[in-house]
Formats: structure tokens, C-alpha cells, sequence
């Protein structure tokens, strides 16, 4: 299975959730799927399962989804831990395996060392994927652009700005 085949099979299950991708082709190929309620990390390596726990934690009304691939899960693995520890209902993860850095030209990583599927429940699918880098071409959008959109598609409707 190619990783665009992977996360087409992901969005196919996705209704309202809050969807965070990690970095490069994960997010790149994630675009194809653009909608509101997505947020690309472009540039945060290891990031994704951190800040969808917070999300999830802080916002229990919204279910949450990460997908990451496996250079990037193993870079934050820690948040694995915390993400077990705290067994958050309304966040699941899934991990794109295809043991390199597929993005940066295909240098192996770790991963076959450290097995996902091991990490538990059915919150956490662990994907093998082909390891071509893919084709998708850059996302048209700013950090900045991607933050404040997601901010509003996440807003809670009763929520108001409030002035000092």
C-alpha cells in the first residue's frame, strides 16, 4: 500500500474530526484531502502526537485523529507513553511505517527496531507502507494561514472573544 493509498483509506472514516499530519509527504499527500478541521505540520518534527493530545485534553467534545509517519512518531516517542498513560477516548493515532525518510530521499530509520502494534489498543494503527517518497506537490497555504483556519473550523460554537 502506498502512504497516499494509507491516508485515502484514513479520510474515508473521517467526519468531523480534528486531523493533525506530521511533517512532508504525510502532510503533503494529507492536502489531497484538504478541509477545515486539518492541520499540517510543516515544519515540527515529532510534534503531531503532542499536540493532539493537548487538543484531545483539552477539548473532550472533539475527537481527534493524528497520523504520523514512522521517522516522525519515533522522533516524539515519548508522547507514546503519555498517550497511553492518559487513554484519551476521543484521540486515535495512526503510524505510517515504511522504516525511512521517505521525504528527505529514503535513508533508513529505526522503526524496524520498534514496533508499533506493540504500543496497545485500538487507538494507535500502525500502517506498513511502501517507501517511495510520492509526488505531491508543496501546500499552497502559510503556517500562518493553516493555524488561523484550523483555529475557527475547532472554535466551539458558544465560544466568544472576550476584551479586557
Amino acid at each position: 500500500m502506498t502512504r497516499l493509498e494509507a491516508i485515502e483509506k484514513i479520510f474515508s472514516s473521517i467526519t468531523d474530526e480534528a486531523v493533525i499530519t506530521s511533517i512532508g509527504m504525510t502532510s503533503r499527500e494529507a492536502y489531497q484531502f484538504d478541509r477545515s478541521r486539518n492541520f499540517y505540520l510543516m515544519s515540527a518534527m515529532g510534534s503531531e502526537l503532542a499536540l493532539g493530545i493537548g487538543l484531545a485534553y483539552t477539548r473532550p467534545d472533539l475527537n481527534v485523529v493524528v497520523i504520523s509517519g514512522d521517522s516522525s512518531a519515533l522522533m516524539g516517542l515519548s508522547t507514546y507513553a503519555l498517550y497511553e498513560k492518559l487513554a484519551l477516548k476521543n484521540l486515535r493515532v495512526y503510524v505510517l511505517c515504511n522504516y525511512c525518510n521517505a521525504t528527505t530521499g529514503g535513508q533508513p530509520n529505526c522503526a524496524d527496531t520498534f514496533l508499533f502494534m506493540t504500543l496497545g489498543n485500538e487507538r494507535i494503527v500502525t500502517i506498513e507502507i511502501s517507501p517511495e517518497k510520492g509526488n505531491a506537490p508543496r501546500i499552497p497555504m502559510t503556517p500562518e494561514e493553516i493555524t488561523r483556519r484550523f483555529e475557527n473550523a475547532i472554535r466551539k460554537q458558544d465560544e466568544q472573544v472576550k476584551c479586557g
